[in-house]
């Protein structure tokens, strides 16, 4: 496991009210200076939530797209850049992805599907998930991914993750989520953990462990580190982070994001 020195913005804010939404506009922004290989990418994404926003829950608001039981579709467009790797010369890469989620506050079910295409290559990967509400904020998902990859076959992957969430009386919350994929290859095995401190409804610090996950589907990393997410206003997310993949060579990955609810 390679050690991450990130870097990332503290800003105080207070807490503020939930406000309704059903459109969400994302975009993010990926980059490393890796010595095996050097990779950017572009991800634009629009997401549509059917319902009424729920206010059941006490959550913050980063937290309402998956404890929030609302279902919704998504679909997103990704431009990559990637200077080299053990099969392919340097090019310029994008894909589409399209999915969705149904949840809802009726029941404690939940069911997500997702189908990822890359436009270069005849190479895509279908994923399927169910999952189950023990309690209000705790869900447990059982994952399946059918993977197609250009002249080297077809591939199943089998996971399961769980993302639990405490609510405290100050206003706080405490967030932890863990995922384990049995892959199939030409990936490895992957392992995420996750601890997120929201100090209010808008503000978290978090630190993450990733070993050999998908960084935007082409590219796995081992990673570890500390994220933060601020929402200027109950519509507008901010999201940065920086850190050393390698602290012997200096080798670095940074990421910024934004999302406008609306």
């Amino acid at each position: 496991m390679k050690l991450v020195l990130p870097f990332t913005l503290f800003i105080c804010a207070n807490a503020v009210a939930a406000e309704p939404f059903s459109s969400e506009l994302t975009f993010s922004h990926f980059n490393n200076n890796y010595e095996s290989y050097g990779f950017s990418s572009n991800n634009l994404g629009y997401r549509y939530y059917l319902g009424e926003n729920s206010t059941e829950y006490n959550l913050p608001f980063a937290a309402l797209q998956q404890f929030g039981r609302r279902s919704s579709v998504a679909i997103n467009y990704l431009s990559s850049d990637l200077d080299r790797t053990f099969w392919y010369e340097p090019q310029s890469l994008n894909a589409w992805n399209i999915g969705g989620i149904y949840q809802s506050t009726e029941h404690d079910w939940h069911f997500s599907l997702e189908h990822l295409r890359l436009s270069k290559f005849s190479s895509h990967k279908t994923s399927l998930g169910a999952g189950y509400y023990i309690q209000p904020g705790w869900l447990v998902k059982l994952h399946l991914q059918n993977e197609e990859v250009e002249g080297r076959g077809s591939y199943q992957h089998y996971g399961i993750s769980s993302e639990k969430i405490w609510a405290f009386d100050s206003g706080s919350f405490l967030n932890f989520s863990a995922s384990y994929f049995n892959n199939d290859e030409p990936r490895s095995d992957s392992l995420a953990l996750a601890l997120d401190y929201y100090f209010n409804s808008a503000l978290s610090v978090g630190v993450f462990i990733n070993d050999n996950t998908s960084e935007d589907y082409l590219v796995s990393s081992d990673r570890a580190g500390i994220r933060s997410s601020w929402f200027v206003t109950p519509h507008l997310q901010l999201q940065a982070g920086i850190g050393l993949e390698d602290v012997s060579d200096s080798e670095y990955a940074w990421d910024l994001g934004v999302s406008w609810r609306f």
